[in-house]
């Protein structure tokens, strides 16, 4: 065995302290939040919409989550349209407890999120409003017009600084012009209820067999006929002639075959 090169040893150590460099950059969000079960739902739909993915991938992230019981407002949401929600809560930075405290009282911070990265987003719709107001916790609230004021920091989760921290938010964020689409309303991919077809007739609606008379045969005397009403003459007059002239017919055909014996 021929013994390494000393420029083969240091190729060899400095890939292996690559990789361990990379190993130790790498996070998994999923497993970081399975550690708290007040958040499967939230972790759950991470993995669904695919957001945990594009979370793994970044260096540097914070992520609102809310939890179970808080999670009301995105019941029968689109996938597409809980893909925007929950890309709105990815900020694109990473921000602690010790950090947020460093903000400047009633001064508004606006933050990039995994949303607007994605190049979907309109009307600051991809941007958060993150604000220390002094009285009350920090709170965060979208940038697009007409969205409400209404979600406030509960409490830091888990962090691993510089690259990933996890925050608890108390409710989900509202963004009225996602909100208010036909996406994420929970009954606008519901298929519309077919109007009910008309009940089969009942039984006493249809006539009874016993209400429906035979018609008479002709009476055994020719010379008397009793007159009939013009349906029933047409439907017993048809049979008649056809018999009658099946008949001169027959009579004709033997006539015809008798003719030369005689």
């Amino acid at each position: 065995m021929f013994p390494m090169s000393s420029q083969a040893v240091a190729f060899l150590s400095s890939f292996f302290f690559v990789l361990s460099a990379l190993a130790a950059d790498a996070f998994n969000i999923n497993k970081m939040l399975s550690a708290y079960p007040d958040f499967t739902n939230f972790n759950n739909l991470l993995i669904q919409t695919g957001i945990a993915g594009e979370i793994n991938k970044k260096h540097r992230v914070t992520v609102l989550v809310v939890a179970n019981s808080n999670m009301a407002a995105v019941n029968g949401v689109s996938k597409d349209a809980m893909k925007e929600v929950l890309g709105v809560h990815v900020i694109l930075d990473y921000y602690d407890e010790a950090k947020l405290k460093q903000l400047q009282t009633k001064q508004a911070t606006i933050l990039t999120t995994l949303y607007q990265e994605r190049g979907r987003a309109k009307n600051q719709q991809g941007f958060l409003n993150m604000t220390n107001t002094g009285n009350t916790p920090v709170v965060f609230a979208s940038a697009a017009p007409g969205s409400k004021l209404d979600c406030t920091l509960v409490k830091q989760i888990t962090a691993q600084p510089p690259k990933v921290s996890v925050l608890q938010v108390s409710n989900i964020i509202n963004i009225a012009s996602i909100s208010n689409s036909a996406s994420y309303l929970p009954d606008a991919s519901a298929p519309k209820l077919r109007k009910a077809l008309a009940p089969a007739p009942s039984r006493a609606e249809a006539p009874a067999v016993s209400q429906i008379r035979p018609t008479k045969p002709p009476s055994a005397n020719a010379n008397a006929p009793a007159p009939a009403p013009a349906s029933t003459s047409s439907v017993v007059s048809l049979p008649s002639r056809d018999y009658l002239a099946s008949t001169i017919l027959m009579i004709f055909s033997w006539a015809w075959l008798l003719l030369p014996m005689v």
